[in-house]
């Protein structure tokens, strides 16, 4: 277990490290069914603005001169469609209409209804069927929104099953990471509330398990796979685009526990203009004002702020504490490693989300957040084995408190708590036997208090023998115990009572005949006489005391005592 505790954090790096080789090279091999065999971005005509223009193979993307001009694509299809039923395509927040020898056989568009002017993002399927063999097909792209420049997607063709399968294969590794960071974000908000409060855990665990929940909604719909295999490709999207709103907040509470910054103003601006900006953009849209995704500069800037606020204040960190702070606390100087390279990601997604060096745009971030996620999830769990051994030492404390050291019965404090935790509705349930060994005082001055120990055990023991399958049994004074009992009667207690005396009688030795004897006496509560069960032990140690003289008295009688 030590080993495993010391080494549990490096373990995970280096599968992590191995996840991202797998990934790099996965995103640089070339899928052969998507980029050889049904590629379909040669020998198209591209007409916009009145211009026509061949291309060999399509641009990235065709400048416009204003709003709503649309961009049209041209190809006429071939002879033959063997294998072929449909063609895909990308597209992000435009309109899209396909055309066949002029007639319409595809669209997507936002419903009249709908408050939203995009229909977000989404894969396009344009079925082909034979009877379209050598006819002119004719894709309109425009904008939903006033942008200087469209687009231009790539296509694929072939059996749309293969395409969508193709599809992902390629995004699959990506959205298994996002799927387990969603998993260990719910972990950690789970294990928080379960059990943040009896094990004293950081307080930041669960902002940074919300942040990595949210961060695995938008990197899992960022790969399109949820929009593919269920459509309502607008929902996704501005779920997503909420998803990306919703991370700077958790983070930003994050770092002011995890940097003992709460009160640092900075941090709470970034916090409130946050929260301004979900509450405006969600209005906006609601309203239809206009969409989440045109808001989305302002979440870049914020989310931007805060990874470089994060970066600053964990080299700060790193520099302040120094290798001292390092090694006594070692879990923060890991929490302030990777907020900043989580920031540095983040900072290098939104470079990408602008300029697209790469079409993933939740490239970096995705596998620095599951690191992060990883290497706290295992600080949690050495920090959770840590705190279970201090926790068994201190039930171990506690039930020693709790205990007589010399029967091993609950002592008068547990007697005590007892009686207070009890239900006053409960209390016609209960009864009292209380106990008294006869004689203790005289086994002390004659044989010894080793002696006088030995007869508190051997009585203590008959009791619980006896008594003990009907409740707890206390040690609530030198040579007194007690019984609480809610299945106890009055015949019951004669029973156990008689058999009791039997057992002391055989286990009484010739050097202590006749000096050991166990008094006893029993009360029910009584709702006519008992205020509390309190009363009812005062009244059954009434009837102990009782039946003590009535012993003694029997013992001077015979002249036996």
């Amino acid at each position: 277990m030590k080993i495993l505790k010391i080494h549990l954090i490096e373990i995970a790096a280096v599968l992590l490290f191995v996840l991202l080789a797998l990934v790099f090279c996965s995103n640089g091999r070339e899928a052969p069914n998507m980029t050889e065999n049904i590629c379909y971005d040669n020998n198209w005509t591209l007409v916009t603005g009145g211009e026509t223009k061949q291309y060999e193979t399509l641009p990235e993307k065709v400048d416009i001169s204003g709003y709503g001009q649309e961009v049209i694509l041209q190809k006429r299809l071939p002879e033959k469609l063997d294998f072929v039923n449909a063609i895909g395509f990308y597209t992000s927040h435009q309109f899209v209409e396909v055309y066949v020898d002029g007639e319409k056989v595809y669209e997507k568009k936002v419903s009249e209804k709908s408050n939203s002017r995009t229909p977000g993002n989404c894969w396009n399927f344009v079925q082909i069927w034979n009877g379209y063999s050598g006819k002119l097909l004719e894709i309109h792209i425009q904008n939903c929104y006033d942008w200087d420049y469209v687009k231009v997607p790539e296509f694929v063709c072939g059996l749309q099953t293969e395409i969508v399968m193709d599809i992902i294969k390629d995004k699959f590794i990506s959205f298994t990471v996002s799927y387990i960071v969603l998993a260990m974000g719910l972990m950690l908000v789970i294990g928080w509330v379960a059990l943040g409060r009896k094990m004293y855990l950081h307080k930041g665990i669960p902002w940074l398990g919300l942040f990595a929940m949210h961060f695995a909604v938008w990197s899992a719909f960022e790969t399109q796979i949820p929009m593919i295999m269920f459509g309502r490709e607008l929902l996704f999207s501005q779920v997503t685009i909420l998803s990306l709103k919703l991370m700077p907040l958790p983070i930003i509470y994050f770092m002011k526990v995890a940097y003992f910054r709460e009160e640092c103003r900075l941090l709470s601006i970034l916090a409130v203009l946050s929260e301004l900006d979900v509450a405006v953009s969600l209005t906006a849209q609601f309203l239809g004002w206009f969409d989440l995704r045109q808001t989305l500069f302002v979440t870049h800037i914020i989310g931007i702020s805060v990874a470089a606020v994060a970066v600053v204040m964990g080299v700060q960190y790193v520099v302040k504490k120094g290798k001292k702070e390092v090694k006594t606390r070692g879990g923060l100087w890991k929490n302030a490693v990777c907020i900043a390279v989580v920031g540095v990601c983040v900072i290098l997604d939104a470079v990408n989300y602008y300029y697209r060096f790469h079409d993933d745009v939740a490239y970096f971030s995705r596998i620095a957040c599951l690191i992060y996620v990883v290497v706290l999830a295992g600080q949690f769990l050495s920090d959770s084995v840590k705190l279970i051994q201090v926790g068994k030492e201190a039930e171990a404390i506690l039930e020693e408190a709790e205990l007589d050291g010399l029967t091993l019965l609950k002592n008068r404090r547990s007697f005590e708590q007892e009686l207070h935790q009890i239900n006053k509705g409960e209390f016609r349930k209960y009864g009292v036997v209380m106990f008294d060994l006869n004689n203790l005082k005289m086994m002390n001055d004659l044989y010894g208090h080793g002696m006088g120990d030995c007869y508190i055990i051997t009585g203590s023991e008959i009791i619980r023998d006896v008594f003990g399958d009907l409740g707890e049994i206390y040690r609530i004074g030198g040579d007194e115990f007690c019984l609480i009992s809610d299945s106890i009667t009055e015949e019951i207690y004669e029973q156990k009572r008689i058999q009791m005396c039997d057992w002391l009688a055989n286990l009484q030795g010739t050097q202590v005949k006749d000096f050991m004897q166990i008094a006893s006496g029993f009360a029910k509560y009584s709702r006519g006489t008992d205020m509390n069960l309190q009363d009812t032990v005062g009244r059954a140690d009434e009837r102990m005391y009782q039946c003590k003289r009535a012993q003694k008295e029997a013992k001077n009688n015979s002249g036996k005592v």
